[in-house]
């Protein structure tokens, strides 16, 4: 379950260069938010609701986003070195070109 005071810093502030490195936001419901350039490096985002999200050049490197709804996110330029992506919806989502060659599963 996502920690509160990181829930609130997420939601707090919907613009550029948003840093929540490190950050538990699992399960949270992070729909539509708006994340560019988001540092969201080794996040724990494992369940979370990312569906419509705006995340370009947002770097996810080492970000848990295991069973995450990414349905129609747009992830392009994101940085998802190590990312977890096991089990996530990426129905519809605008993916880095490279994107296969450095996530985990």
């Amino acid at each position: 379950m996502a920690d509160p005071d990181d829930l609130e810093r997420a939601k707090s502030v919907d613009t550029d260069n948003q840093m929540l490195s490190g950050a538990d936001l699992s399960e949270a419901d992070l729909s539509g938010v708006n994340f560019p350039y988001a540092d969201l490096s080794d996040a724990n985002l494992s369940g979370a609701n990312l569906s419509g999200a705006y995340l370009p050049y947002a770097n996810l490197s080492g970000a848990d986003l295991s069973g995450a709804n990414l349905r129609d996110a747009h992830l392009g330029h994101a940085n998802l070195s190590g990312a977890n992506l096991n089990g996530a919806d990426l129905s519809g989502a605008n993916m880095p070109y490279d994107w296969e060659s450095v996530v985990r599963s």
